[in-house]
Formats: structure tokens, sequence, C-alpha cells
């Protein structure tokens, strides 16, 4: 059985939680599925070198969708659910493995156990990412949530934005029974896929978790997160100086040097390739659909930004 950490409704406290084991969220950037963090950031903001993502509009939107989503879930199943981010829920942890945590937006009470709901708000233009189900990153989160109820599902409710269409998704073990641990078999097949991806989590998250202990940080990366977590780390002291080394400098101004160049070429090709299509919304390369031309006005901040850019359409994506 998971044992309760803290409500989630007290955040200092919640977030001083987190930072002791592997959370849900954790657990896709140490697998290198986020877009938006890396393994190098994650460790020094474990360790209070980085500071917390700060609370934008963008979040703050999927947490006011979630009663919608939940809402639209709870008519699609004709099941209640419960509340998991306040009240007497929030921050579970694997009574097997205390250092693995997960906040469940919501939790489906059932006869094998509370069952995570995860509840997502995503742009329409990336609708492609889920038409195999749920996409890799979503996945995870909801093993490892499974992981640490001990059940054998979990469910992904997500809203797409603006067209409002809802979806609704289950990601369970084969054999519909928790306890992996002595359900593969050495040197054979998984018995469920779900288990032999949780195995591999659990080897990721415990190697991560190990780090953190022996202060045994991850090399820096090509992520804009670990760039970010660097110039957070080591703000600029004016009376201080420092010995480099010879060869990284000299790549960096070879790459930099390379960049600017490949830059200049890509705004050539791109001015050739907006020549010969002219006003055409989509380019066309024998018969296929390889580019669509996006315009439209942006408000950022006080000002209208108007955006004119070309997007490679993926082999999925035949709609746009």
């Amino acid at each position: 059985m998971p044992e309760l950490v803290c409500s989630a409704a007290d955040r200092d406290a919640w977030l001083a939680a987190r930072r002791g084991g592997v959370t849900a969220t954790d657990i896709v950037t140490i697998l290198g599925l986020s877009p938006w963090d890396s393994p190098y950031s994650l460790f020094w903001r474990k360790l209070g070198q980085v500071p917390e993502q700060e609370d934008n509009d963008r979040l703050r939107l999927g947490r006011d969708l979630e009663p919608i989503i939940s809402q639209r879930w709870q008519e699609e199943h004709h099941r209640a659910l419960r509340a998991g981010r306040e009240g007497s829920v929030g921050l579970y942890c694997s009574q097997i493995r205390p250092w693995q945590l997960a906040t469940l937006d919501r939790i489906l009470e059932t006869g094998t156990g509370l069952q995570p709901v995860e509840l997502k708000s995503w742009a329409d233009a990336d609708r492609q990412a889920w038409e195999d189900g749920p996409p890799a990153r979503v996945r995870a989160q909801v093993l490892w949530q499974m992981d640490v109820m001990d059940v054998p599902a979990g469910h992904v409710g997500v809203l797409f934005l603006p067209s409002g269409e809802f979806r609704s998704h289950v990601i369970e073990h084969a054999d519909h029974a928790p306890g992996i641990e002595w359900r593969t078999t050495e040197g054979r097949e998984p018995l469920c896929p779900a288990c032999d991806d949780i195995l591999l989590m659990r080897e990721a998250g415990r190697e991560f978790h190990n780090r953190i202990i022996d202060n045994h940080p991850p090399d820096p990366d090509a992520s804009a997160a670990t760039l970010a977590a660097v110039r957070a780390r080591f703000p600029r002291h004016d009376t201080k100086e420092a010995e480099v080394d010879a060869g990284t400098w000299e790549a960096w101004c070879h790459f930099k040097e390379q960049a600017a160049n490949y830059e200049e070429a890509a705004r050539k090709l791109e001015s050739q390739l907006r020549e010969q299509a002219g006003e055409a919304r989509r380019y066309l390369v024998d018969g296929q659909p390889v580019i669509t031309r996006v315009v439209s006005e942006a408000q950022v901040k006080a000002h209208v930004r108007h955006q004119d850019y070309l997007r490679r359409i993926n082999r999925k994506d035949d709609s746009d």
C-alpha cells in the first residue's frame, strides 16, 4: 500500500517533500522525455542550487482546466473521481521504495486500490502525438503513478485546445495484476509491456536518486534547461576570473561560427522556398506535403506580434 507523505495544498511542504525523492514528473526528465527540463537541471534543483519553476499563465490554465477535464472524464465513464491535489490526499510514496513519489490529479477508487487519473490540456496543433495513445512522457508519468500506488491500471483524460475535444485512455498491465517484481522471466520476453517499462523506470529512478545521495551530478548536456541551470548556479561575480579548458573554448568558438553560418544558409534557403511557393499555404515535394506556412497574430504583453513561419509537416500530420 502507498503512504501519504503530505497534502499538495501546502505548496512549501509539498515542494520540500518532492526534493527528497523521484516523482512522476521527475522520471519523465530522467528518461530524457521532457522538452522543458534536463537531468542536470533536475539534479541541482533537488539540491536547491537551481530555483523551482516559477508559476506562469500556462501552468495556471492547466490547473484551472482540471475540474472541467475531470467532469468530462466522469461523464464519459459514469464513475466518480476524488480530488488528488488538495484536501486529504496529495503526495504519495511507495511503501517498498520510499524515494518513489507521485502527486495524483484525481483518484479513482476501485477494488484493487486507488488508481491515478492524469488530467492534461493539450494543443490541437500537436494532436497527432496522441494518435497511438498517450505520448511517451504522459505514459511514463501514469506508469510511475501506478507503481507508486501499486495498482494494475491508470487513466488519462485530455482536453485539446482550442477545439475542446476530449479523449480518455487507460494504461494497464497485461494481466491486470500489480506486484511486478516476479512477473518477468530472465532471458524471455516480458509477460507485460507495462511491467518491462516500469522495471526500466525504477532502475533509472534509483540510479538518479543514488546520484543525489552520493552528490554525483550528471554531466551537462546540450539542452536549454541545462544551460539555464548552469547560469542560475553561477551568477556573475565582477571581481572573479577563471581559467577554462582551451579545447572547450576552441570548440565553442568553432560551433558558434558554424551555427551562424547555418542560420545564414537556412535563411537563404527559406527565402528560396518562399519565392518558389509564392502565396501557397502548403508546400509539396513530389506531390507530398512537407511544409505548412503559418500566419497569425500573437499578443505579447502589450504588443501584437505578427507571425509568419514555415512548419515542417510530419508524415502523420496531413490534416493541417
